[in-house]
């Protein structure tokens, strides 16, 4: 986002959840910057996005990390990203439960659309559940 000033929204986050500035901006610059995200930050193939986005599930209401619409080879694609520092969290059961609830969350809401999901990782990778 050209609007977005990365180190100062590091520092709110950084202040919202008392960790370490420097440390916040560095996992910031990783995941925008990475090969594997970057398309989700910055481009015209994002349609839309959103951070922090609110949604139904039928029982509860979820956040969504980061929620965008992007063109791909075969078409739009939303993608339910969800933030995680640990460099494996595909390996956590907890967390892949959390994504694919998010990711049926996000079909409900736009039946007959394609949505996909993964996890960013610390060092800006991307991690696709399947």
């Amino acid at each position: 986002d050209p609007g977005l000033d990365r180190d100062e929204a590091a520092d709110a986050a950084a202040r919202e959840f008392g960790a370490p500035a420097a440390a916040v901006r560095h996992g910031v610059a990783a995941i925008v910057e990475h090969p594997d995200g970057a398309r989700f930050f910055r481009g015209a193939q994002i349609r839309w996005s959103g951070n922090e986005v609110s949604i139904s599930d039928g029982v509860d209401v979820l956040r969504i990390d980061r929620l965008a619409l992007v063109d791909d080879a075969h078409g739009p694609v939303w993608w339910v990203l969800d933030y995680k520092l640990s460099h494996a969290p595909e390996e956590l059961d907890e967390y892949r439960a959390q994504l694919l609830r998010y990711r049926a969350a996000v079909a409900r809401a736009q039946p007959g659309e394609s949505v996909r999901c993964a996890f960013v990782t610390g060092d800006g990778r991307l991690v696709e559940l399947v």
